[in-house]
């Protein structure tokens, strides 16, 4: 019998996205090496892939390996877009609503959580997160590259994920009554 269990390696690496999400926000707030902070995100998002794929490799998926992947997003991007909103990198009229989806979909994961149910990931919700991953680290690009404006590029893929976000919650919401 292994010493640990498998599910620990997916588990850590997931655990580490969600940490770097504060990291990152000290990184803007306080230096100005938004470079850094760019590939620090780009690496911690492409974490979401590795630790999935490691999961079914080692045959170690888990209903806590699913949790924790789904708050480690939520503690990496959240405290992303609040710093880019309280900067104005990003408008409050995207930021807000971002926040305010996860903040309601955490609040239900503990309703769900106290009836021991908890939500499956779902096509939607993987899409959202995907752009808006695309959408923060794009927000993140904050000199010039290629001549192009790339905070009004990062407000139009956001909008994309804010339309994910509001489709997937409304599934969220009708898939929470079928049960």
């Amino acid at each position: 019998m292994s010493p640990f269990p498998r599910s620990i390696i997916p588990n850590t690496v997931t655990i580490l996205r969600g940490l770097l999400g504060p990291t990152i926000c000290a990184i803007i707030l306080y230096t100005d090496h938004t470079w850094f902070a760019f590939w620090l995100f780009i690496t911690a998002i492409l974490t979401d892939l590795v630790d999935g794929i490691l999961a079914r490799m080692l045959n170690a998926t888990s209903k806590l390996g699913t949790f924790l992947d789904a708050l480690a997003d939520k503690f990496l991007t959240d405290p992303i877009w609040a710093v880019m909103w309280y900067l104005g990198w990003a408008p409050w009229w995207l930021a807000a609503p971002m926040l305010l989806r996860d903040f309601s979909i955490a609040v239900l994961w503990y309703v769900d959580a106290r009836h021991d149910q908890q939500a499956k990931p779902t096509l939607l919700g993987q899409l959202m997160v995907t752009f808006e991953g695309i959408s923060l680290g794009v927000l993140l690009v904050r000199t010039p590259f290629c001549d192009v404006h790339w905070p009004t590029v990062g407000v139009a893929i956001g909008l994309i994920s804010l339309g994910f976000a509001i489709a997937s919650s409304i599934e969220y919401a009708q898939n929470r009554r079928q049960h």
